[in-house]
């Protein structure tokens, strides 16, 4: 039965429907009438109308698929891809296993392949653009679903059990930390034991065609999509955030970056601080830390 309370306790067994042009899912009676995260100025409305899937037709659609990209962490994708295509991640750690991020729909070997490893204890994602169908694996799993109260407007197909603040460690060694800018509640996720930042949309890559684990460009933005770039403000919080993380790669929805960490990143935040900030990519060759913006160990 769902939870909540009478005459609401239903609302979250409504079917869910897919939009086939951002990838995010709404609970409604019928098939919605529109986006919202689409209409959102961070992204774009369709060029040809509204189309929107069930879970039986984006399963169809768009096969699941996974592997282990680093001992201990699965990565679960859509190909071919529907909306913006993110990854979801699972991390699993003695305590219990920790999903980051969803992809745009879990197929039922997906399920059962993650059941295998144990199911999903802690859930959660770093901005709505990366939500995908955390509905499933809640509904599969039932496991505590942490979500930062500044983006809990766009939780509704959803039941936020673990609201947070500033900074939350839901597993021992995973730390989630909001930074705002990309949206008011945009989180990062460090997995202190690996030296790994899950970054969602706080930073951007392009991947070396010839080795998909390395990250030829860097940038950052406010919106993706339009070319907007962060304040002067939002680059602050994120500086803030990210010195205070010792991790030695970066990984977005999209890209598993492995040769770029803090030294890399702060100096990318450092060089727009010191001038008009922009959405450019950057060459990570272009950038070269100081003493300062590298992590002790790697001082």
């Amino acid at each position: 039965m769902s939870p909540g309370y009478l005459p609401f306790k239903d609302a979250l067994d409504l079917p869910a429907y897919l939009c086939d042009n951002c990838g995010s899912w709404q609970r409604q009676f019928a098939p919605p009438p529109d986006c919202p995260l689409c209409l959102d100025a961070r992204h774009v409305v369709p060029q040809t109308g509204w189309r929107f899937w069930t879970e039986a037709e984006a399963r169809d659609n768009f096969p699941c698929h996974w592997a282990e990209v680093e001992p201990g962490i699965w990565r679960y994708w859509n190909d071919p891809v529907n909306g913006i295509g993110p990854s979801a991640y699972l991390v699993t750690t003695p305590a219990g296993n920790m999903m980051f991020e969803a992809c745009s729909v879990f197929s039922e070997a997906a399920l059962a392949h993650l059941s295998a490893l144990g199911g999903v204890d802690v859930l959660s994602a770093s901005h709505p653009h990366s939500y995908g169908a955390l509905w499933q694996i809640q509904d599969r799993f039932d496991p505590e679903l942490a979500l930062p109260v500044g983006d809990f407007l766009w939780s509704a197909a959803l039941r936020v059990s673990w609201p947070y603040d500033d900074r939350l460690e839901p597993l021992p060694g995973l730390e989630l930390h909001v930074t705002g800018g990309h949206f008011e509640g945009h989180a990062v996720l460090f997995d202190r034991g690996r030296g790994i930042l899950f970054c969602g949309d706080a930073l951007k890559f392009e991947l070396d065609s010839g080795d998909p684990r390395r990250a030829r460009t860097i940038s950052a933005h406010k919106a993706f999509v339009r070319g907007v770039p962060l304040t002067l403000a939002e680059l602050r919080r994120y500086r803030e955030v990210f010195a205070a993380l010792p991790f030695g790669q970066t990984w977005t929805p999209f890209e598993q970056a492995a040769n770029c960490g803090r030294a890399e990143v702060l100096a990318l935040v450092d060089a727009m601080l010191a001038t008009r900030p922009h959405a450019a990519p950057v060459p990570l060759d272009d950038l070269v830390p100081t003493p300062d913006q590298r992590p002790p160990s790697l001082a």
